[in-house]
């Protein structure tokens, strides 16, 4: 009896082990817009090929995929081209899942999975900010003042460039040296009759270049008061801005037209009239009488004697040219502050949104920390200046997964003595291979501004920032910028199309392929990207984890 006792029990111990390893988790899954034929369900931390459940895709989207699930782990689901979404699996689930094809990011619906609804609401508060970037820069687009200020520049700085000068100093010049010419060709109001040929034909040069330098003037006067009104046509709203800037402006540009029309505008018919009579004269033939080229000198000299302050009127049309340049450079510059001003307003608007969201992100993380799947959206959150929340979420992950390796590792970092590589330290070196093999070292770009960039093609907060950095590179790189790539990759192919694809075109990158076993990530102490330490040119530490405008301005700061 006893041994019958015995026997059943060990039939049913093994009846129960059996059962448990054989517990299937399905996922049972529609992809819209669906461009794939095949899917596999892998390791997310391993790139051994090891499959745990593969099916095909039907025509119309839908899958059935039934997976061996052991325990609650971390998993990618992986398309045709190695495209692929992450998942978070736990043993005998059945799962429903919704999919884009266009976008595997965002999770349309999810049911039977705790860990993956969580992982949709979170990639939905995730993607939040873009739609509150979006809204508060339509906002911005949309704003009457902003666009007051931006139509005002682009109309104002043409018929600011247009102004300058105007051919009004041309003009001034012009009727100057014709004054000078004459007076010193004459005597007692006569040429002498053997230069009179010279006289004539020089003196009738000069005044050509005064008759077009004011058809110029005249041209120009003309097409402003077509294009241009900032007298006349404002909108009433801005009545402040008009009389601290533009109006001055305005003022300067009557003044100098005043000046004009006063000095040369009476000299310009006998003028004309000079020249009609001298064309007049050559087309008859009569150049070479004696008696009409006297006349055609005394109507000459007659029109220089008009010409008497010249070269003070060219002086006081000089002052106004300078006074009006400033005026203008004034009136632009204060459009763009006012820009400016609105803008800021929107950014600060937007960045007080943005830490609300990010607060509450932070929040719904903290409240699910013991979910396996809170560690894919851990490092949006930089360590740099989270630390604390980090250290909790990691606490309590390994309370749950000691035995999990990411877990494992990410609390081993955690509860490591500080590195050596805080600001003002001199930066240490790093030499690992690039995608052909060649060794690359940090110290090779000594004598130039170095950004380190730790980051992986798995990791979407480094392939959503990298075009903020490849950006930069262009903007910096020939004043002495250099970016030296460091890969948390595993899978070589997926580090070398990430290069292409996000067009990471400088040629420091290297990687040794240790994921979060990296070496160059040990020696620098990090543990989330993406990560980075600003280098000086004497090689120390300048700044750590800069992104976007942050690292704009440290680099505006160093080289503009």
């Amino acid at each position: 009896m006893n041994n019958f006792k015995t026997f059943f029990t060990l039939i049913l111990i093994i009846v129960s082990v059996t059962c448990a390893w054989a517990q299937k988790t399905t996922i049972i899954g529609t992809i819209e817009n669906n461009k794939f034929t095949k899917v596999d369900l892998q390791l997310l931390y391993k790139d051994d090929g090891v499959s745990f459940g593969k099916t095909t895709i039907n025509a119309n989207g839908s899958f059935k995929l039934s997976a061996n699930v052991s325990k609650t782990e971390l998993y990618k689901l992986i398309f045709d081209e190695g495209e692929h979404i992450m998942l978070c699996l736990s043993p005998n689930q059945n799962i429903e899942l919704t999919l884009d094809a266009k976008n595997l990011s965002s999770i349309i619906n999810v049911k039977g999975s705790p860990s993956m609804e969580f992982c949709k609401n979170t990639t939905e508060m995730i993607a939040y900010t873009r739609v509150l970037f979006d809204s508060i820069n339509n906002a911005l687009q949309g704003d009457k003042d902003v666009q007051f200020y931006n139509e005002f520049q682009s109309q104002f700085k043409p018929y600011l460039d247009a102004n300058t000068d105007a051919y009004c100093l041309q003009m001034a010049k012009s009727v100057d040296s014709l004054q000078v010419y004459v007076n010193s060709k004459i005597i007692k109001d006569k040429v002498d009759p053997k230069a009179i040929d010279a006289f004539i034909y020089t003196s009738s040069n000069l005044l050509k270049e005064i008759a077009t330098n004011y058809t110029k003037y005249s041209n120009y006067l003309q097409s402003m008061n077509l294009f241009y009104d900032f007298k006349n046509n404002r909108n009433k709203k801005f009545e402040s801005f008009y009389a601290s800037s533009i109006d001055k402006y305005l003022d300067i540009i009557e003044k100098r037209n005043d000046k004009m029309n006063a000095e040369f505008s009476a000299l310009m018919a006998p003028l004309e009239a000079c020249l009609v009579f001298r064309d007049s004269l050559q087309m008859n033939d009569l150049m070479s009488k004696k008696k009409d080229k006297e006349l055609l000198a005394a109507k000459i000299i007659e029109i220089a004697k008009m010409c008497t302050g010249a070269k003070e009127t060219a002086g006081i049309l000089s002052n106004y040219a300078q006074a009006a340049e400033g005026y203008g450079a004034y009136t632009l510059q204060e459009a763009q502050r006012n820009v400016s001003t609105l803008v800021n307003k929107y950014q600060t608007l937007f960045n007080s949104e943005n830490e609300k969201l990010n607060k509450s992100v932070m929040n719904y993380l903290t409240a699910n920390k013991d979910d396996l799947a809170v560690i894919f959206f851990l490092d949006y959150f930089p360590k740099e200046q989270n630390a604390e929340f980090h250290k909790e979420i990691i606490k309590a992950l390994y309370e749950k997964y000691p035995e999990h390796p990411i877990v494992a590792e990410r609390y081993k970092v955690e509860t490591a003595p500080a590195t050596s590589t805080s600001i003002g330290a001199l930066a240490p070196d790093l030499a690992f291979e690039n995608p052909e093999g060649k060794i690359m070292k940090l110290s090779d770009l000594r004598g130039k501004v170095v950004l380190i960039d730790f980051w992986a093609s798995w990791c979407r907060p480094c392939r959503m920032e990298n075009p903020n950095v490849v950006k930069i590179y262009h903007k910096y790189h020939d004043k002495g910028f250099e970016i030296y790539s460091v890969s948390l990759d595993r899978d070589k192919a997926s580090w070398i199309k990430a290069i292409e694809t996000d067009g990471l075109i400088w040629s420091n990158h290297v990687s040794d392929l240790g994921f979060w076993q990296s070496k160059g990530a040990q020696i620098y102490g990090v543990n989330s990207i993406p990560a980075t330490f600003l280098i000086g040119k004497d090689g120390r530490i300048i700044a750590k984890n800069l992104r976007g405008g942050a690292l704009e301005n440290a680099l505006k700061g160093l080289f503009d």
